[in-house]
């Protein structure tokens, strides 16, 4: 959703990949020319190899939906590879996310052995005075998830980061 900070967010992510990891990275996003409010997708790239690609990704090994209502509007697995990590911000206690889930998206993950990750991310951010701002929970998240950097580590570059945005 357009103007919750996720850009920024996935920007710092990139930046820091690149910086502390021997990893080549690449950030691509799109998002409606009146942004906030609207759909914005994220697509970063990371890895060993150089990146020599500029189109989006169409095949991801990682996908998160900030915004569960999403789920009923778009086919946000589309894209998912056969095993993925799929992470998902969701308002409901994590015992009765999967009962929300429309079918269509529940066959997905169950078809495509998706690696299900759920945080009520909202809650996080109200919780730790953030207000509405859930882009460094689902962040902080991606790091954890991924395994990309030690916790502590990936934990500090991102406070390091938030104090050089904001």
């Amino acid at each position: 959703l357009g103007a919750d900070g996720t850009v920024s967010a996935n920007k710092n992510s990139i930046k820091i990949i690149g910086e502390t990891t021997d990893h080549h990275v690449q950030g691509y996003f799109v998002y409606d020319s009146k942004k906030s409010g609207s759909l914005t997708v994220s697509h970063l790239r990371f890895g060993k190899n150089p990146i020599r690609s500029i189109y989006l990704v169409d095949s991801a090994n990682f996908i998160a939906c900030h915004h569960f209502n999403y789920l009923g509007k778009y086919d946000v697995l589309k894209n998912a590879e056969q095993g993925a990590v799929f992470l998902l911000n969701s308002p409901y206690p994590t015992e009765e996310t999967w009962n929300h889930i429309p079918e269509n998206i529940q066959k997905d993950i169950i078809g495509k052995k998706l690696k299900f990750y759920v945080v009520n991310a909202s809650k996080v951010a109200r919780e730790t005075g953030m207000g509405s701002r859930i882009n460094t929970i689902l962040q902080t998240c991606f790091f954890a998830i991924s395994g990309i950097l030690p916790k502590d580590e990936a934990i500090a570059k991102i406070k390091n980061a938030i104090r050089e945005t904001y």
